[in-house]
């Protein structure tokens, strides 16, 4: 398995170490959707004769902070390219938001710069989460490699070797 991260992700090389320290191969590459996924090469000794793509199969979406997520739906640009963000999404079978170092509390709280009332904002996130059909996980930074690795590994393992 190969974890792919897209070219434009930023501010990922706390992730990029977890995973040259653990041994998880890994590429940039430009991805239509998502921020992650994963492929596996061609081996023709197992059987796989092309490589395999599972970028239809599972997209994993980072932001840094909840304040980055209200940032995006607060901008009055943002807003459309964020619901563009999320529309592609219905397409993929699997996607999952990750948002790092804080909790959902920090939305109910209104822990975060933006003004976008901290209702509306949940609101938001529910109802893309529902029309969009993605699960929103919370986790620390520190932990973010290995919850990205874990996603791919479970999509692989629930794909492939069922």
């Amino acid at each position: 398995m190969v974890i792919l991260h897209d070219t434009k992700e930023q501010q990922n090389q706390h992730i990029i170490d977890y995973f040259e320290k653990e041994g998880i191969r890994h590429k940039a590459r430009s991805l239509k959707t998502g921020d992650y996924t994963f492929m596996l090469e061609a081996d023709p000794d197992f059987g796989i004769t092309r490589d395999l793509w599972f970028s239809d199969v599972l997209a994993i979406e980072r932001k840094n902070s909840v304040e980055e997520l209200a940032g995006n739906i607060a901008d009055s640009g943002g807003t459309a390219r964020f619901a563009r963000e999320m529309s592609r999404f219905k397409d993929i079978q699997t996607v999952y938001l990750v948002i790092e170092n804080d909790q959902l509390d920090d939305i109910i709280l209104h822990n975060y710069r933006s003004q976008i009332n901290a209702d509306s904002f949940l609101r938001t996130m529910l109802t893309w989460q529902k029309k969009s059909n993605f699960y929103i996980n919370f986790v620390r930074r520190e932990n973010m490699g290995k919850l990205i690795y874990e996603l791919c590994k479970n999509c692989l393992d629930n794909t492939i070797l069922k």
